[in-house]
């Protein structure tokens, strides 16, 4: 079971991963190694302002990388998504596991909050 209760994850930081483009059957699998690879360096914020199109298997992709960063005390949310991801996650009601915000700074500002809240201390985002 996927632990949604991520406000108790003390992270030490947090990286931004900035998506473009497409992510469909061809990209999932890149999408989803390269944001797993960046929970060795703390929480992930992803950037998916540039981001054209996701179908189905970029969303599993998301809630896959989700999974591995609650097994790993990770935080991992969105930022910015596109209109159409929006709204796949509003109808099938996974906003709790993929935490979105409007865009990065807004991202950014909700998990400093919560890890100095937590006891965290604040360590600036670094963007991939």
């Amino acid at each position: 079971m996927l632990d949604t209760g991520q406000e108790q994850f003390l992270c030490g930081g947090s990286t931004v991963a900035e998506l473009a483009g497409e992510i469909d059957i061809a990209t999932t699998e890149e999408t989803y190694e390269l944001l797993v690879s960046l929970l060795d360096d703390g929480c992930v914020i992803v950037d998916l302002s540039a981001v054209e199109f996701i179908d189905a298997s970029g969303v599993n992709a998301l809630v896959k990388a989700a999974r591995e960063a609650s097994l790993a005390h990770r935080h991992l949310t969105l930022a910015a998504p596109p209109r159409q991801l929006s709204r796949i996650l509003d109808v099938l009601a996974l906003h709790q596991i993929l935490p979105t915000h409007p865009d990065v700074d807004t991202a950014r500002s909700i998990h400093s909050r919560l890890q100095q809240g937590r006891g965290g201390h604040y360590i600036p985002p670094q963007v991939v």
